[in-house]
């Protein structure tokens, strides 16, 4: 075979290659969680390092390079955020590249006299939006703190979550895969995330039915700790037989306080609330204020923990010292 001749045969081998990669995560696109075999949650950085190099070569073949998704899997990014990205704004702190924007800042609030820290969070990618395991792992019997967890996935901005080890029930979801379908007796609000990034309010029952349906594979991140505070861009009225039996969160006493809401697409708001802290009906006033769509409670008082830039942000509830934990969520880049 002469050179002309096995460079035209390279170069068909080539686009055929590319051909089948493209396909191949096209299909993977419309179901994320296929690729999601074990509950074994530990880092893995070589099909992590692999992952993202695919990522890169079909962008950079499509025009988007910059702008992709992460890997559907349990694995931290292999890219830190670049310190050159993070400034000052005023008052707030901030991050800025190609595929999210985080702004952070602290409000007195007039109300009990608490200190309420925001991170306003947007992303490219519903991907960006990523949870983090203690010790990397769904079924780690030992905690770690917010900061570590955070400091392990290289993420962004991030903040505790719904501390799923504390309890023996819930609906939890990652990537399709059920990994709690416990109910406690009583409704409790749950938290849906789908795989365009957006929030959807669910009762554990209707969710725990929907899934013996349907299956979870329309589900990427789900969460039940609760309640909802904001519906529909409507503030839920904390009260009644349902709020009055509800077993998480302290409901009518004010307390350090933790929240996460959308804004808009790929558009988020996290905050968490100070000592002495307010009530949930407070935060939930508080979420529809600042314009969430759907807003949503997670574990607060010493658990309510808020992070940029590799630290704890805010002022946690009760001696200003992090509480271990089991999980985190978090915001990370995808250049």
């Amino acid at each position: 075979m002469n050179n002309n001749n096995r460079s035209a045969s390279v170069k068909v081998m080539s686009f055929f290659l590319s051909l089948i990669m493209i396909l191949s995560l096209c299909l993977l696109a419309f179901s994320p969680a296929s690729s999601v075999k074990h509950i074994n949650m530990k880092v893995d950085f070589a099909s992590s390092f692999v992952n993202n190099q695919t990522n890169e070569f079909i962008a950079e073949l499509s025009g988007t390079a910059g702008i992709k998704a992460l890997p559907y899997d349990f694995t931290a990014p292999y890219k830190k955020p670049k310190e050159a990205n993070y400034y000052t704004e005023g008052d707030k702190v901030c991050y800025k590249d190609n595929t999210i924007e985080v702004q952070c800042w602290r409000e007195k609030r007039v109300l009990y006299g608490a200190s309420a820290f925001f991170a306003d969070v947007k992303i490219k990618h519903p991907s960006q939006f990523r949870k983090q395991w203690s010790n990397g792992d769904y079924n780690s019997i030992k905690r770690q703190l917010p900061s570590t967890m955070f400091a392990n996935s290289n993420g962004v901005v991030g903040m505790s979550a719904d501390f799923y080890k504390f309890r023996r029930y819930g609906v939890i979801v990652q990537y399709g895969m059920v990994l709690c379908d416990k109910r406690c007796g009583h409704p409790l609000d749950v938290l849906v995330v789908d795989y365009e990034g957006n929030f959807h309010i669910w009762d554990d029952k209707e969710l725990s039915s929907h899934i013996s349906k349907n299956g979870a594979d329309d589900i990427m991140l789900s969460f039940t700790f609760g309640p909802a505070l904001v519906i529909d861009g409507k503030v839920t009225k904390i009260s009644g037989r349902r709020y009055k039996d509800h077993s998480l969160g302290e409901l009518e006493q004010v307390v350090g306080r933790a929240a996460i809401g959308q804004l808009g697409e790929l558009h988020y708001l996290l905050c968490t609330v100070s000592k002495p802290g307010m009530t949930c009906q407070d935060i939930a006033d508080l979420m529809g204020e600042k314009g969430c769509i759907n807003a949503y409670n997670f574990d607060g008082g010493q658990s309510g923990t808020l992070m940029f830039n590799g630290q704890v942000y805010n002022e946690i509830a009760y001696r200003g010292v992090e509480r271990p934990m089991s999980d985190i969520i978090y915001f990370a880049s995808a250049e």
